[in-house]
Formats: C-alpha cells, structure tokens, sequence
C-alpha cells in the first residue's frame, strides 16, 4: 500500500541528474567586469550587511542581484539563529 506520494530523491540522485545538466555559476555573466573584480575581493561570508548591500545596488544584472540576495538571507537566518548580528 503506498500514500500516493513521491519519495524525494537522494543527494547522489539529485548529483547523478546536475550531470547531465549544463549549467553555469550565477556570477559567469559578470566576470571580468569591475564589479567582479571588486566582489572577488570581498569575502560575501564575513563581509558586512553594509558591505553586501552596496554590492548588490552596484551589481550590473538581476542575476548577481539574486545571488547575492541569496547569500544576504542565509546570514540573516544564521543571525535569527546564532543572536549574532549580521
């Protein structure tokens, strides 16, 4: 008997399928830029709020935009968790 439901796929299932993916890193679009050379320079892990936020106001595309938005929100949740500031 089963519920109807799919199992989700298992971490070397979801490895197996990215290979036969094509895909590119969402900061391909901007390398070579000064805004590339600039982020390469800053850390977006231990950078500061202020410091990300006018990287993501200087970014050239939405796409480095969202990606950096990305990063802004997973410190904001270890922040919550943590009582550290972000």
């Amino acid at each position: 008997m089963t519920d109807g439901f799919k199992p989700l796929p298992t971490a070397i299932e979801i490895a197996e399928a990215s290979k036969d993916k094509e895909g590119t890193h969402p900061l391909a679009s901007v390398e070579g830029t000064d805004w590339h050379h600039e982020f390469e320079l800053i850390d977006p892990f231990i950078a500061t709020r202020k410091e990300l936020e006018e990287l993501w106001q200087s970014a050239p595309n939405r796409r480095a935009q969202d990606w950096l938005t990305g990063i802004m929100d997973t410190r904001r949740m270890y922040a919550v968790v943590t009582g550290s500031p972000f």
